[in-house]
Formats: structure tokens, C-alpha cells, sequence
């Protein structure tokens, strides 16, 4: 990331200025990049010169001697600045690329794709009372508050949708992973995820270990350290999991049944690709999560996310939200974004090409998709009033175990 901060810095300025970094805390990194640029220099030069002098035997002893003093300052100076660098950067999100100027409202429009068959008066929220599909007395008993126990239907459900969404995923070419629930702080960072979730993360007392909050975190660093073959990309991942988050703003009307959980359930997306090749592979990303929508027949639309309002590890983020039409509201239920090099720099995960050069590709990761929301979504899309009874599409019934 350091590299293209560099290279556009004017730009680079006035994007991040967007995120909330100040032109400061640029120059303070910029300054301290060129000096370890100059101490990498002078020791090499100083090595170089210390080499020069070997060679000619004892009588250069002592200058060899004054060498390696400086040598050794020098470096000690350099790791310093490596770590004060470090820190510094560690704080910076990824540099956006700048959006066109059409309005999201605008994108969203063009995008949108309406089906209609409601045969349901009823939110998702009194629908899930009605038909029992979760148990809000048990949940609390068990774990308080934004926790969920899915019972009977609700529990044929949600693995329904896991199985399904495994499925039609793998179709598209997606590899699967079954991964750990616990990712240790390394992983996190590596990702960005400290920095996005670092007051919603759930960690384990007295270790280094923390609840998976996205299995993004998990399918980017099943690469780390590692050198990959050109030809092998672009790498398409796929895993189902469980995700805990504390969501310390998740009160509230807006957020109420299985809006927003302290432990929910995710298939997550993750590409590794060329850097030529990942916008293109951006606008798959988004095609393919859209197609699971197209089959289960829901309204949605795509909105492009502005500068002020990515990721940390974003450097361009769709979001793809579902019409309930009951509620008449829109809903998140993904989102696709390009972290570009930002995470494969940090997880030191690099491709090398035929001729032997190395370089890092790009990640790109997107819900495919949050399977509570989506819940809630069939909830309004398929319920029948009339029947009282949940009537799910053709796409979903061959993963039914016993349809009721």
C-alpha cells in the first residue's frame, strides 16, 4: 500500500483525507519511509565498503571494527523506524479508487429488480413468532439478548439455506472450506479486521485467540506466506460459519429479530486474483451473489459505497440489499468489496510469474450471503397469510430433509 501512496500521493492525500486521515499523519510516514530508505542505503554502502576491506587483510582490522560500529547503530536506528512505521501505517485504511459521480440512489435504480407474488401481510418479526421458528424465551436463558435459538422449521431452515447456498456457490466454481472458528490476532491483522471490528471482536481470556468475526478472515490466510503460481489463479473461495460479533450498536427498532445478531451464520466469498484482472472480477463477485437472489426470486438492488463510507480493507465496496415488502425497508444482506494488495501485503502472500518476478495480487471478498437476514427475507417473500404456512421456492426444496 506504502508503494501506491507513493507513486499517486496527491491523490492518495485527498482520498484518504475522505477517510479521515489527515494530511499530518501522511507526512509523518512519509518522512519516516524516506529515512528507512536512507539507513537501507548507507548500510548497504557501509557492508560494501566493510567487504572492500576484508580483503585486504589484517592491517584494515581496525577500520573494519569502526565499520561494523556504525553498521550496527545504523541498523538499530532502522528497525526502530521499521517498527514506528509499523504502527503508523497499521492505523491507515486502504486507499480508496475514486467513485463516479453518479449517486448511489441513481446505481441502485439502474439495478434494482423487482418480483412480485406477496401473499403475506405480516413483518418478518411477527412471522417468526407465529410459525415458531425461534425460541426468543430459550435464547435469552441461554446466552442473553441478540442471541438465537432456531427450533423445528426455523433450525430445517437455516440448513436448508447453508446447504443451498454451499451448493449453487460450488456451482459457480467456488472451492470450499470447512475452517476454525478461533483465528488468532495475527490472522486478524492481516485482514484488517482489528481495525473494523476492533469494539465488536470477542476474544478468549488468557490467549491469543479470537472468535471468527467473517470466515473472510480465515479463507484470505489459508495463503499466508506463501508464494503462489500464476497460473493458478484466480483462486475462488468459499466456507460456510458461524460469526460472533458484540455489535455494540445492535439495539434498536431498526434491529430487532435477525437483523443484527451477536452470533450469526455467513457463506462468505473470497478471490484471490491478478491485479489487471480484479475489477473485472469485482463485478463477477457481485453477479454471482445476485444470481442466489435471481433463484430464491427476491428484490434487490446494488449500491456503490462512497470514499467516506468503505471498509477499512476496501478499496471499492458494493452493497446488495434486499426490498422486504412488507416492512417497506431495505436490508443489507452482502457486501462485495476490492481490498486490492491491502490484505496480501500484510499476509505476505505473492504470486510469482513465469520469468521469476514476484508480486502481491489482489483480494476480494462478499457475503453470498448473511442467512439470518435472509431469513427474515423469505419470511416476507413466502409466507402465505391465507395458509398460514411457509411456501419456499422451487430452488430450495430438494435441500428440504422433510417439507412441512
Amino acid at each position: 500500500m506504502l508503494k501506491r501512496l507513493f507513486l499517486n500521493w496527491e491523490e492518495s492525500i485527498s482520498l484518504l483525507q475522505l477517510r479521515g486521515i489527515t494530511i499530518e499523519q501522511l507526512l509523518i510516514i512519509k518522512n519516516k519511509w524516506e529515512r528507512k530508505n536512507q539507513l537501507i542505503q548507507a548500510i548497504n554502502q557501509l557492508n560494501k565498503e566493510k567487504n572492500q576491506l576484508t580483503k585486504k587483510g589484517r592491517e584494515t582490522a581496525q577500520l573494519v571494527i569502526n565499520l561494523n560500529a556504525k553498521i550496527d547503530i545504523k541498523e538499530q536506528e532502522l528497525e526502530k523506524i521499521k517498527k514506528e512505521l509499523q504502527e503508523l501505517t497499521e492505523k491507515i485504511p486502504n486507499i480508496p479508487t475514486p467513485v463516479d459521480k453518479t449517486s448511489d440512489k441513481e446505481k441502485a435504480d439502474k439495478k434494482t429488480e423487482y418480483f412480485h407474488d406477496i401473499k403475506n401481510n405480516l413483518t418478518h418479526e411477527k412471522i417468526l413468532k407465529k410459525l415458531k421458528i425461534i425460541n426468543e424465551e430459550k435464547s435469552i436463558k441461554l446466552s442473553g439478548s441478540k442471541f438465537v435459538v432456531y427450533q423445528g422449521l426455523g433450525s430445517q431452515l437455516l440448513h436448508t439455506l447453508i446447504n443451498f447456498l454451499l451448493t449453487e456457490n460450488s456451482r459457480k466454481g467456488y472451492q470450499l472450506f470447512d475452517t476454525p472458528y478461533l483465528v488468532n490476532a495475527h490472522n486478524l491483522y492481516n485482514t484488517g479486521q482489528f481495525h473494523k471490528f476492533q469494539d465488536s471482536l470477542y476474544k478468549i481470556e488468557d490467549s491469543n485467540f479470537y472468535l471468527l468475526p467473517t470466515a473472510e478472515v480465515s479463507l484470505v490466510n489459508l495463503y499466508q506466506d506463501q508464494i503462489l503460481r500464476e497460473e493458478d489463479l484466480p483462486l475462488n473461495l468459499c466456507a460456510y460459519s458461524p460469526c460472533f460479533r458484540a455489535e455494540r450498536m445492535a439495539s434498536g427498532e431498526k434491529n430487532k429479530g435477525l437483523v443484527r445478531l451477536h452470533q450469526f451464520h455467513k457463506v462468505e466469498l473470497v478471490k484471490i486474483v491478478k491485479p489487471e484482472d480484479s475489477y473485472q472480477e469485482l463485478e463477477k463477485l457481485v453477479s454471482d451473489v445476485r444470481n442466489l437472489l435471481h433463484l430464491l426470486k427476491i428484490t434487490h438492488r446494488v449500491i456503490e459505497i462512497s470514499v467516506k463510507e468503505l471498509g477499512f480493507s476496501a478499496a471499492k465496496q458494493y452493497d446488495i440489499e434486499v426490498w422486504l415488502p412488507v416492512s417497506k425497508e431495505w436490508l443489507e444482506i452482502s457486501s462485495c468489496s476490492n481490498c486490492e494488495d491491502f490484505q496480501t501485503e500484510r499476509a505476505k502472500i505473492r504470486v510469482k510469474k513465469a520469468n521469476g518476478q514476484k508480486y502481491y495480487p489482489h483480494s476480494l471478498n462478499g457475503s453470498a450471503l448473511a442467512i439470518d437476514r435472509l431469513i427474515a427475507t423469505i419470511m416476507e417473500y413466502y409466507y402465505d397469510s391465507g395458509e398460514n404456512s411457509l411456501q419456499l421456492p422451487e430452488c430450495l426444496r430438494k435441500f428440504v430433509y422433510n417439507e412441512q
